[in-house]
């Protein structure tokens, strides 16, 4: 069985975006009809994959800081879907979350639900965000209130 930590064929390494991926990350989040406005915040931490072009097709985010960080961004272009491209890289976000002291990740979504179900994640109620998740751009009204909130345990990989 493929573990989302494997090597994909076709993939480029996951790497952290800069000031200069911004541009070209935009539309591939805006043809998923996901939040751009809000990418240069100083808290937001976007990670990519490339073609071999260098144009970005896959990409996630972190959004916050201590123990409850919001996972963003999550798209993966659609001819590459169903390859273990999103596993890949919320995992690497996930590592980066634990990396920053965090202990619970949080999403919102529209049209993963299932996908982040079937990974292990929860569905949450909107009312029970903590206050941090609460007051990133995201949750306060950049995604509309019928996104789901869903959350998952970081792993304490200080342990492992």
């Amino acid at each position: 069985m493929r573990r989302a930590s494997d090597h994909l064929p076709n993939a480029s390494p996951i790497r952290a975006a800069g000031p200069d991926d911004l541009p070209r990350l935009r539309p591939l989040l805006s043809d998923a009809a996901l939040p751009v406005d809000d990418l240069e915040r100083a808290d937001v931490r976007l990670w990519l994959m490339e073609d071999t072009d260098g144009t970005p097709v896959a990409c996630v985010g972190l959004e916050g800081t201590g123990p409850h960080i919001l996972l963003r961004s999550l798209v993966v272009a659609p001819p590459l879907r169903s390859q273990g491209r999103a596993a890949q890289l919320v995992e690497h976000a996930c590592t980066a979350a634990a990396d920053a002291g965090a202990g619970v990740l949080w999403a919102l979504t529209q049209t993963a639900e299932r996908w982040f179900l079937a990974q292990d994640w929860q569905r949450a109620e909107r009312a029970d965000a903590p206050e941090p998740i609460r007051a990133t751009p995201q949750f306060s009204g950049l995604c509309p209130a019928s996104a789901v909130l869903l959350t998952r345990p970081v792993p304490d990989r200080r342990r492992a």
